[in-house]
């Protein structure tokens, strides 16, 4: 697996974490956080850029006026 795909796969099991959680939108400072807490910090800028490849696959959505993310039910049934 290269490190992009593991970087994703990263991301979208953190995304998914906060979902199951109780936490329907977030931003990228919520997924930066927990991978601190995990000793495998990103920067805020690798996040963005995952954020960016799973909004052109349909599996996060942003909201325009408040600037938070949302998983899609694409993602949420992915996973």
């Amino acid at each position: 697996m290269s490190l992009a795909d593991r970087n994703t796969k990263t991301i979208i099991g953190v995304i998914l974490e906060l979902v199951a959680n109780g936490k329907t939108e977030f931003r990228t400072g919520d997924v930066n956080s927990v991978l601190r807490e995990r000793n495998s910090p990103m920067g805020t800028w690798e996040v963005r850029a995952e954020f960016s490849k799973l909004e052109q696959a349909g599996q996060i959505a942003c909201d325009a006026d408040s600037g938070l993310w949302h998983a899609t039910e694409a993602l949420q049934n992915a996973g």
